[in-house]
């Protein structure tokens, strides 16, 4: 059930908990898309954790920044302690997919004190730099497997012009119909009926942040580069990735491995973007293991 929680001045954050245990705070990616699409990523921990599943600003019924470049990271991450303060938690444990994981690590590296652990799921670590290489490697190993897919032309058509068509974007649903024809490339097995079902999911989705997800293509990620804060991390980390991630894949993991202190890196194989949909059982017994072994001050 989605609950409100009042900020100041004037503004409001939307949430949902699931599970019992232990707080975490789970990050959705995007930016720009509504936490309540990681129901069922959450439930696959909900014996170990209270998850909370926070609208980022300006998804859901999250009070949008006043400034657009508090979309980034770094205001995602403040946004989010804003919300913890508010909720009355003291030390919480943090998780992200995509660029939720780019804000676990953030918020991890910025709010030392009140975080446990940090699970980053396939983080989006150096923007410019690692892009080109990420390209020229996931990307053509991704498309090369669905190039012979029907619905392949249109979701690298998609693709090819993602970013000058949300630029000229001038109504969210055009975001999230170009999201839905091109997510199938998120996986390795898009056509498989259990992950087929996660993507139908999305495509009936609503509450797209076009005013996020403008920023994010105006050269927000480019200019993403975690290393400055990696060794402000002081916490456990695990980092989890699929081997055939087309977005961040293995080079961002490994970004992220050679700098976090206590960190262990996953590479989930045949797997792409999202492991706990094409592999929840790999995703949660990785998951546990590390609880089992990493210990938190």
């Amino acid at each position: 059930m989605q609950q409100v929680v009042t900020l100041a001045p004037g503004r409001q954050a939307t949430y949902e908990v699931v599970g019992h245990g232990e707080p975490l705070l789970w990050f959705q990616g995007g930016p720009g898309i509504p936490a309540s699409l990681l129901r069922p990523d959450a439930e696959l921990l909900a014996d170990r954790f209270a998850i909370y599943l926070i609208d980022p600003h300006g998804s859901g019924g999250s009070t949008a920044p006043e400034d657009p470049s508090a979309y980034d990271h770094v205001g995602h991450a403040r946004f989010y302690d804003e919300v913890r303060q508010a909720l009355g938690l003291d030390r919480v444990s943090v998780c992200g997919i995509s660029f939720g994981g780019t804000v676990a690590l953030t918020y991890s590296a910025l709010y030392p004190d009140h975080t446990l652990r940090c699970l980053a799921i396939s983080p989006y670590a150096l923007g410019a730099e690692l892009h080109e290489e990420v390209a020229a490697t996931q990307e053509s190993r991704a498309f090369e497997r669905h190039a012979q897919a029907p619905w392949f032309p249109e979701a690298k058509e998609v693709i090819d012009h993602w970013t000058e068509r949300v630029l000229a974007a001038q109504d969210p649903a055009e975001v999230g119909m170009m999201f839905s024809i091109a997510f199938p490339l998120y996986f390795a097995y898009p056509d498989r009926p259990d992950v087929a079902a996660h993507i139908e999911r999305f495509r009936r989705a609503e509450g797209f942040d076009l005013a996020a997800a403008k920023t994010w293509e105006g050269g927000l990620y480019q200019r993403i580069d975690l290393r400055p804060l990696f060794p402000k991390i002081r916490c456990p980390v695990l980092v989890i990735t699929g081997e055939l991630d087309f977005i961040c894949g293995p080079p961002h993991a490994e970004a992220v491995a050679g700098q976090v202190p206590h960190v262990q890196v996953v590479i989930i194989p045949d797997c792409g973007h999202i492991p706990e949909y094409e592999a929840p059982e790999a995703f949660r017994s990785a998951v546990l293991e590390w609880l089992g072994h990493s210990s938190v001050a």
